[in-house]
């Protein structure tokens, strides 16, 4: 790669990236910002009807390389795919801007799918030290919820069920840093902010996320059938390991035969082992 210097000198060319795929709700925006700053560029990207439109100002080299990188680098959850490359005129940006979605573009939206938590936002779950220690609804743009909390296109904030939840000083400095990586993760949350978890049986309540799970899981213990309610409906959880518990399930679901989920502790290298432990996993389903 050329230094930024270098290529700084050269004469400033200006070049239209349309790019189609799975580019929302997976932090594709503040990837092509971080990618300019990189290739010293300047312009703008936008979200416009499901597709990521892309002007960028500067030398031929900063452009080539950049527009490589666009695909061959692109966050591990988002499935870009070139609609069309375009040299047009410079229009002399300062600098280079995430602009507000164009709401008004036509649809070409590939709405992204409910992910399980990235190794960071793990990391930080484990963290006594961190702020979301704990946090049964940490996440970030490369993990958790999407479709399930969607309201109306384009995939922004508003338009989320989260829209409810007014971010906290530390949360909103996240949502619009573009170096963050929860730059616009539209489900962003804290214990300060967002949602917290609460436990009602036999008209009685728990509110607060430790006291909850804790009240949860005694009662999966004792035996008990527990509605766990979500973004994206329930889930009907008990103790698999009790078979007239898992009876009672199933007459109660009129479903005797059908297999249900099972969740298991995420251990070892790749997080499979105690799935090992009780299946033999051919690598299609590992």
């Amino acid at each position: 790669m050329s230094t930024p210097a270098r290529l700084a000198a050269a004469p400033t060319l200006a070049r239209r990236w349309i790019v189609d795929g799975r580019v929302q709700g997976v932090g594709f925006r503040p990837f092509v910002y971080r990618l300019a700053h990189q290739w010293a560029l300047r312009g703008t990207v936008q979200n416009a009807g499901g597709s990521v439109i892309v002007h960028a100002e500067g030398p031929a080299g900063g452009l080539a390389g950049f527009g490589l990188d666009l695909v061959r680098r692109a966050p591990p959850l988002a499935r870009p795919q070139l609609r069309s490359i375009v040299d047009t005129a410079p229009l002399g940006a300062a600098d280079f801007r995430i602009l507000d979605s164009d709401a008004g573009a036509a649809s070409r939206i590939h709405v992204p799918p409910d992910q399980f938590l990235c190794d960071d936002c793990l990391a930080e779950l484990r963290d006594p030290a961190a702020r979301r220690f704990r946090y049964p609804f940490v996440n970030c743009t490369q993990c958790g919820p999407r479709y399930t909390l969607i309201r109306a296109l384009p995939y922004d904030r508003p338009n989320t069920t989260m829209a409810g939840f007014p971010l906290c000083a530390d949360c909103a400095r996240e949502y619009h840093d573009p170096l963050d990586r929860r730059f616009h993760a539209q489900p962003l949350a804290c214990p300060v902010c967002g949602p917290q978890l609460r436990w009602r049986r036999d008209g009685k309540g728990v509110d607060g996320n430790d006291g909850a799970l804790a009240a949860c899981l005694e009662a999966l213990r004792d035996g008990a059938i527990v509605a766990v309610r979500g973004v994206g409906g329930y889930h009907l959880v008990c103790d698999a390991a009790r078979e007239d518990v898992v009876a009672r399930l199933r007459a109660r679901k009129r479903r005797p035969a059908k297999p249900l989920a099972l969740m298991v502790p995420w251990r070892g290298a790749d997080g499979l082992d105690a799935a090992r432990a009780l299946a033999q996993l051919e690598p299609l389903q590992e």
